[in-house]
């Protein structure tokens, strides 16, 4: 069992170093940056079951047209679906000894409790960024001014150029062709890895771009926001997306995935054992995630609005 011990340092020792200085410096983690576009479903709570089903319904299945003066309006209908999520157990756990806890110079529980913290937040919002990249949406740069975008869960290349300023707009839109929903300020958003970010600002004819740092604050609709262009904004992430070849990003609208929790992520202490020698500290939840339009095992019907909401950029 692993824990956090006294006699070794790097578990633990050096928090008793005699002249150490007074401060610790906590190791650098992403922040969550997928979870704030998720759509929450409820609160599911106990005695309800792992399955969670949430309802979706497409356009009418037949447009509308000119009614003569003595025939009746045509009755057309709308298709129900549901989409499922499975509700899973998350946790990270860190042990810790009472040689430890007792002798130690700074409080021990102080820095577990931020790790911890940053590891819950990695983790779900990696498991978050996972259903992002279900969407059967699916585009390759294949050139700096041509792209290959596919709905069938594939990527249709390999990819041979950067993210740029070309495939902006043509990934934004294709949002609008598919009607996608912006959001309330009439933006889309882009969330993409260092990589592929850099690949937009380098582009030397992104002169429409705009550094957030040069936006007042209170424009900021989201957590992250490094810039705007061509009505898309966008959010830099370690975590989640890849920065490998030419690196990866998603571009979406509103309705992207379903959220839903049965218990809320918290900090736990375990029971202490051998005559409370040994401890842990651990994270935990009890939540679940799904893409909610044309994920994986599903099918693109345009023609009744079932499209995806999400396309997913990447290198292969």
């Amino acid at each position: 069992m692993a824990s956090q011990y006294l006699v070794t340092n790097t578990l633990g020792g050096y928090l008793t170093a005699p002249k150490l200085s007074k401060q610790l410096y906590a190791a650098t983690v992403p922040l969550m940056r997928f979870r704030q576009f998720v759509s929450f479903k409820e609160a599911w709570g106990k005695g309800k079951g792992e399955t969670v089903l949430f309802d979706r319904y497409t356009n009418i299945d037949t447009a509308g047209t000119t009614v003569d003066e003595t025939a009746t309006i045509p009755r057309n209908k709308i298709i129900f679906s549901q989409g499922t999520l499975t509700l899973t157990e998350y946790g990270n756990a860190v042990g810790k000894t009472l040689k430890l806890e007792t002798l130690a110079e700074f409080n021990v529980d102080d820095p577990l409790h931020r790790a911890l913290r940053n590891d819950m937040a990695a983790t779900l919002d990696s498991a978050i960024a996972t259903q992002f990249k279900a969407t059967l949406a699916r585009y390759v740069c294949l050139t700096s001014t041509s792209g290959t975008l596919t709905t069938n869960g594939t990527f249709g290349g390999t990819a041979t150029s950067a993210l740029n300023l070309y495939h902006i707009k043509q990934l934004r839109d294709q949002l609008r062709k598919w009607n996608v929903e912006p959001f309330p300020d009439g933006n889309y958003v882009c969330i993409a890895s260092v990589t592929a970010l850099r690949g937009i600002r380098d582009d030397t004819s992104t002169g429409a771009w705009i550094d957030a740092n040069r936006y007042a604050g209170s424009k900021r609709l989201f957590s992250g926001e490094v810039g705007e262009l061509m009505g898309v904004r966008f959010i830099e992430v370690t975590n989640g997306l890849s920065s490998s070849g030419y690196g990866e990003a998603v571009i979406f609208g509103q309705d992207t995935v379903m959220e839903a929790v049965a218990l809320p992520e918290e900090i736990r202490v375990d029971t202490p054992s051998d005559f409370g020698r040994f401890m842990a500290v651990a994270w935990y939840t009890i939540a679940g995630w799904k893409i909610i339009w044309c994920g994986t095992g599903e099918s693109v019907n345009s023609s009744l609005g079932v499209v995806p909401h999400i396309i997913y950029v990447g290198s292969l």
